[in-house]
């Protein structure tokens, strides 16, 4: 590809467009072809688009870092983000996610498929009784608050104001990255939530996440210390807002996914066994997260162009996951391709710490809805998306 750092007038990648979002494939398509090392002088950032590009990005936390924060809006804005593993370069991150690891062995995560298909099964019989319903209200925005609800120590009765919280938090208007008023009102309560949980925790422990993070102890210059409140309400609030979003919005687009490719859906009913791949695939399709935001440590050349140490770098990997050189006809869906790896989750040591869970749950959910409908439609008319940083929908009506 021809190196370039100056893109076409006409061409413009704009994350926070919601024109954009409806469908964000062709520009990457041309961000590719045209200008490998994208800049918008306006905004201030670069960004890279092609698979090998994003992936090294990912690969190198030394010279592209996340201390400043993962999304444009953090990066650009005042002061610090929160105290979280992302948001963490070695060696905070590494102390950090050998903590929260412990709620994700695969022991653990087995353990769930159990319970994760029980509740699909429960959710949808109404759905079956109906002969359709709502996805997202109805099963993809409830599952994963369920199973981080209940990892953490959540009330159930707390699990559908923790989900409401948790959209208005990431809600985003039409061509700004910054928070509005109303997100900020969510990420507070969210936070006063989680703390008078830790309080509570404190005074009586049970078997759960929150309370095992309460007891634990971590390695300092002098010695031991336990975790501070703000830090296990960090915790909290990454696992209960990305754990939870980002699975919803995969399930949601895989609904409306296998409904565009029927002869897949029709695969997937006649042969099960080839779901592990599916739900692959369609992480590589189109994932909930499409980049992730870096900042140089160092000057750094990139396609014959030296940025400058403190450079905001997008590297954006719903563009790199679909980058022709890699793979053979990338805007198909199909459930038997072979690759070596997508870049949904990440690369290296900000690998997603959960997708092991988000595996099953959204292999469990689709399959527990083609059990029942297996030549379902979607009503296009009543489909809406969800309007922030991670790309999915917020409503799919559907009728079996």
């Amino acid at each position: 590809m021809a190196s370039s750092a100056v893109h076409d007038d006409r061409l413009r990648y704009d994350p926070s467009s919601y024109e954009f979002h409806e469908d964000p494939f062709p520009v990457y398509a041309r961000m590719q072809a045209e200008a490998p090392l994208y800049h918008d002088e306006e905004r201030g950032f670069f960004a890279l688009s092609c698979f090998g590009d994003v992936l090294a990005g990912l690969s190198d936390p030394r010279l592209l870092s996340s201390a400043q924060g993962t999304l444009l809006e953090q990066i650009q804005r005042p002061g610090d983000p929160p105290d979280m593993m992302i948001f963490a370069d070695p060696p905070r991150h590494d102390d950090l996610r050998r903590l929260v690891s412990r709620a994700f062995t695969p022991r653990r995560i087995a353990e769930l498929e159990a319970t994760t298909r029980s509740l699909c099964d429960a959710w949808l019989e109404p759905l079956v009784e109906a002969g359709g319903g709502e996805l997202v209200a109805d099963l993809a925005g409830r599952l994963p608050m369920a199973l981080i609800g209940a990892l953490l120590g959540a009330p159930p009765d707390d699990f559908s104001r923790l989900k409401e919280l948790s959209d208005r938090l990431l809600y985003r208007e039409d061509g700004s990255v910054a928070q509005p008023e109303d997100a900020a009102a969510a990420g507070l309560e969210l936070y006063l939530y989680f703390g008078a949980l830790v309080a509570e925790r404190r005074a009586r422990p049970v078997d759960d996440m929150m309370s095992a993070l309460i007891e634990v102890t971590i390695s300092t210059d002098g010695g031991t210390r336990h975790l501070e409140e703000g830090e296990i309400v960090a915790f909290c609030l990454l696992l209960a807002v990305a754990g939870n979003e980002t699975t919803a919005k995969m399930i949601a687009t895989g609904m409306v996914v296998l409904a565009d490719f029927p002869d897949q859906r029709a695969l997937l009913v006649r042969e099960p066994q080839r779901w592990p791949a599916a739900v692959e695939e369609l992480l590589r399709f189109d994932p909930p997260s499409h980049y992730q935001g870096r900042v140089t440590t160092a000057p750094v050349v990139l396609h014959g162009q030296e940025l400058p140490t403190g450079s905001t770098v997008l590297l954006v990997n719903g563009a790199a996951n679909r980058d022709p050189d890699v793979f053979e006809q990338p805007g198909q869906f199909r459930v038997d391709r072979e690759f070596e790896r997508h870049l949904a989750f990440g690369h290296g040591i900000h690998y997603c710490l959960g997708a092991s869970l988000a595996r099953l749950e959204t292999r469990v959910a689709l399959q527990t809805v083609l059990a029942s409908f297996p030549e379902y439609e979607i009503d296009r008319g009543g489909v809406e998306r969800f309007r922030s940083n991670i790309r999915g929908l917020s409503r799919v009506p559907f009728a079996g």
